[in-house]
């Protein structure tokens, strides 16, 4: 299931849009940036061609769905954000506090208060987590960077002059240290990510390698799709990978940002003319790949859409996929492509299942209770067979007593 966007926060969202521009063949180009043996190349292009059902248990031991719990104080919006941690779970929606939730769905917290005193904000922009210090990072929409820890206390405020750029997200990247990301809007920014100290200096950077003349022509701006992330933690180290690059980038062992892989989309790759930025009125081809990222012990889960003409969103292609990469074996699987885009929920008969956010081996999906009931109520549902089907039971029975306005669920699945 997507995560939703409500038009004012896509609309501030334009002005603080994702991308970066290094491709696997731009990685040279990196300031502060090493080369390790372990660098490697997923072949999206290749794994691609075959696509087949894949069904979860081929890939999970457990699956289960779980109701945030359905108090006035832990009602969920339209999510744009979430992290998981290996003892909670964060959300971040529009106009609220970040709500802080157990794996079992239950509410402990709002993680500050709206307003202007110290330790509230308006809006979160960006939500990170730096789970070994217990510390939350939100970027607010007045532009700084306020620090809580999983206990909801306030600590600090990052405010230095690099974060009045209404442009850029922040994220909290090591230390003391955040990362600022970008993505070019009149085709003459050096970078997309920096790195920056305590008082804003600059530490590192990646460079952007698109630059263009506008010629007075303006273009969109990169919209979002699904879940497309341009970060993500695994390991206990950030992982940076914008909209339109194709490799990943992380810290080794001597803090420098450097890369760890690429994704290879070859045909599927949008051309740097193409970029949303760029120029507004462009036909685009219908066969162009935008992927989000996410990484286990063992997996990378790479979820993709299509890219779109915005003068013709009627002709936008709906169907998404899921491509599965092995790390130990550098094989990969890709399912068959359908609006929704995952794995077969053959454990509880659950929806089709495309995480979100990972930690560690375990990864996790949203479902509106909207959505929940109309799936319980579809033939796909009714004729799905699964391995417990007293798991399947249980959703027979919520489905009668289910109410579209209830809370969102979760499903929280533990890989093999």
């Amino acid at each position: 299931m997507k995560i939703k966007h409500q038009p004012l926060q896509f609309i501030t969202a334009l002005f603080m849009v994702l991308g970066i521009c290094n491709s696997c063949h731009e990685k040279n180009k990196t300031q502060n940036t090493e080369e390790t043996s372990s660098f490697y190349t997923i072949l999206f292009d290749e794994i691609v061609k075959n696509k087949r059902e894949v069904k979860l248990s081929e890939f999970a031991t457990e699956a289960k769905i779980i109701q945030f719990e359905n108090i006035p104080e832990a009602m969920l919006g339209e999510v744009e954000d979430i992290e998981l941690t290996k003892d909670y779970i964060f959300v971040k929606f529009w106009e609220h506090p970040v709500l802080q939730f157990s794996h079992d769905g239950k509410y402990i917290r709002d993680i500050g208060k709206r307003g202007n005193g110290p330790g509230e904000y308006g809006t979160c922009m960006k939500l990170s987590i730096d789970e070994k210090n217990e510390k939350v990072y939100i970027h607010t929409g007045e532009l700084d960077v306020k620090v809580f820890n999983f206990n909801g206390d306030y600590l600090k405020t990052y405010n230095y002059e690099a974060l009045q750029n209404f442009m850029s997200f922040w994220i909290w990247g090591r230390d003391s240290c955040l990362i600022s990301y970008f993505e070019p809007i009149d085709g003459t920014e050096p970078f997309v990510f920096i790195e920056h100290d305590a008082n804003g200096d600059t530490l590192q950077t990646i460079a952007n390698h698109i630059f263009w003349d506008a010629k007075g022509e303006f273009g969109s701006i990169t919209p979002f799709f699904g879940i497309q992330n341009f970060s993500y933690r695994f390991s206990g180290k950030s992982h940076l990978k914008g909209a339109y690059n194709d490799t990943v980038y992380t810290y080794n062992n001597s803090n420098k940002l450097v890369p760890k892989y690429c994704i290879d989309l070859g045909r599927y790759k949008l051309p740097d003319d193409l970029i949303y930025e760029r120029k507004r009125t462009r036909p685009v081809p219908d066969n162009l790949i935008w992927t989000g990222v996410h990484e286990t012990s063992d997996y990378i889960f790479i979820p993709y859409g299509y890219h779109y003409d915005i003068e013709k969103p009627e002709l936008r292609n709906e169907k998404q996929g899921l491509i599965l990469y092995n790390k130990r074996t550098k094989e990969g699987v890709a399912i068959s492509e359908t609006e929704q885009g995952g794995l077969i929920d053959d454990i509880t008969g659950g929806p089709d299942f495309r995480p979100i956010t990972t930690n560690g081996n375990t990864a996790i999906m949203l479902v509106t209770a909207l959505d929940m009931k109309l799936y319980l109520e579809s033939d796909a549902f009714r004729n799905k067979e699964v391995k417990f089907p007293e798991e399947k039971e249980k959703l027979v029975l919520l489905n009668k007593s289910l109410n579209e306005n209830d809370n969102h669920f979760f499903v929280l699945v533990k890989l093999k």
